[in-house]
């Protein structure tokens, strides 16, 4: 799977922008960038200084046209992204100048590269492993800080360090076994109890580790807030108010919002999809019906649900119903329209949420808003746990380690059930390999375009 050939693309993003970078790597980078770079010290790009910014012009070898003014910097192997020779060409941000710069590597004999094929090529070249590898996608993706800090811990090996030390114990009971069966007609002392505790441990570690990474998929989508309530508690203005902008339409009278309208908002670094929902009532009208059910459905998926009253009016029986709803899963306690007077209590509310804290504010003046924002981010972090520990793991690696559980799973069972040895060295066996899998270590090239395909071009 090593590819000797050269490839190029672009490293920066479509559309107009400051500088835009055309990036090459293989055994032909520097050949090819000799070529078409004119550096302005009259210096060849053969001899330049690696990790080095050098100021000159980009020309078309064949005309000898000038195309732009450009910077080139010559990474040489092995210390480079890819292992080998890297040259960038950091050009102005012109789609023009960067597309015609492109077809002009292209003409000189490198390759374009496939999505993901850099990283591709850093893994092949062992500059970092796949768990490394993948890694990185998800650094480029991260939409809030805090995967941004996880995926930096993953590219920086925390995982894998795991990863490798699970391997580790799975190849010392794999040779244990071996050995056993190669020996049946010696006894070995605390054998079975040490086959029976390094299985469990590694299956209670990996499973720990599964549970653990689920409860990061609020981070990875948007932790999901529902703000829900009867018709004109102040929904609307809530969601307003969280976003900081006229996102929904605001109006005294009631049913006014009749689809679901979502927003996202980063706070300290969590992200959230707040959903303002349609008031929950009966209706007549068709079009709000199906509001109301569309509420409901995000009721059930909820991360988190905004509970809302109305201070100036009465509890109804559709605070009741909402309670039932919500009973089960998290919730705040809101209590708006904090600017008007007081009909509803604190007491009241206590009757259908016992013991529970309630957030007093006003939509409509902004009071109490940092004190919601607080208790959404102390529920954020709440949700999450300790991030110590913490793995963001992609669905490949998800499924591997649930592959792995069920394998070991398997190999309690045969124990407990007295089955040979060579049966339980098969079963260790099929758990290595696919540890090995998911380090990279053992992996076919067809899973690998797989995942790589799902990289952006230039990376």
């Amino acid at each position: 799977m090593i590819r000797d050939d050269t490839i190029v693309a672009v490293a920066t993003p479509p559309g107009v922008g400051a500088i835009g970078i055309v990036r090459l790597s293989g055994r032909e980078a520097v050949s090819i960038a000799s070529r078409l770079f004119r550096s302005r010290s009259g210096k060849k790009v053969e001899d330049f200084q690696s990790f080095r910014m050098y100021l000159g012009v980009v020309v078309d070898p064949k005309t000898g046209k000038p195309i732009d003014e450009a910077l080139c910097v010559v990474m040489r192997a092995p210390k480079s992204y890819t292992r080998e020779d890297v040259v960038e060409l950091h050009l102005h941000g012109g789609p023009l100048v960067v597309r015609k710069t492109l077809e002009i590597c292209l003409q000189e004999g490198a390759r374009l590269a496939r999505p993901g094929e850099f990283t591709e090529r850093a893994f092949l070249n062992g500059r970092i492993d796949l768990l490394q590898a993948e890694a990185v996608a998800t650094l480029v993706r991260a939409c809030s800080e805090k995967v941004l800090e996880l995926s930096l811990r993953h590219l920086q090996g925390a995982f894998g360090g795991k990863v490798r030390e699970w391997e580790k114990r799975l190849l010392l009971l794999a040779a244990h076994i071996e050995a056993s069966c190669d020996f049946l007609d010696v006894s070995i002392e605390g054998e079975e109890e040490y086959i029976r505790s390094t299985i469990t441990t590694l299956f209670l570690e990996i499973k720990e580790e599964l549970d653990r990474s689920k409860r990061l998929k609020p981070l990875e989508e948007g932790m999901l807030v529902v703000i829900a309530g009867k018709p004109n508690v102040g929904k609307s203005s809530l969601l307003n108010l969280l976003v900081g902008k006229d996102r929904a339409i605001v109006t005294p009278f009631p049913g006014t919002t009749r689809d679901a309208i979502e927003e996202f908002v980063l706070l300290e670094g969590f992200p959230f999809r707040f959903v303002d929902t349609a008031g929950l009532r009966d209706s007549e009208d068709p079009v709000e019906r199906i509001g109301v059910e569309r509420a409901r459905g995000y009721l059930e998926r909820a991360d988190c649900v905004l509970v809302v009253f109305d201070r100036s009016q009465p509890l109804g029986k559709e605070d009741w119903e909402l309670a039932q709803l919500v009973q089960s899963r998290p919730h705040l306690v809101i209590l708006n329209k904090s600017d008007l007077p007081q009909v509803l209590t604190r007491e009241e509310i206590g009757a259908l949420y016992p013991g529970e804290p309630i957030i007093e504010i006003s939509a409509l003046t902004g009071e109490g808003r940092e004190n919601l924002l607080s208790a959404l981010v102390q529920f954020a972090q709440e949700y999450i746990g300790p991030e110590e520990d913490l793995s963001l793991l992609t669905i490949r690696q998800r499924e591997e380690l649930e592959g792995i559980l069920r394998v070991l799973e398997e190999a309690k069972q045969a124990q407990e059930s007295g089955a040979p040895l060579d049966v339980l060295g098969v079963l260790v066996g099929e758990a290595l390999s696919a540890m090995q899998r998911l380090t990279g270590e053992r992996i076919d090239e067809k899973l690998l375009d797989t995942i790589f395909s799902h990289f952006c071009v230039g990376k």
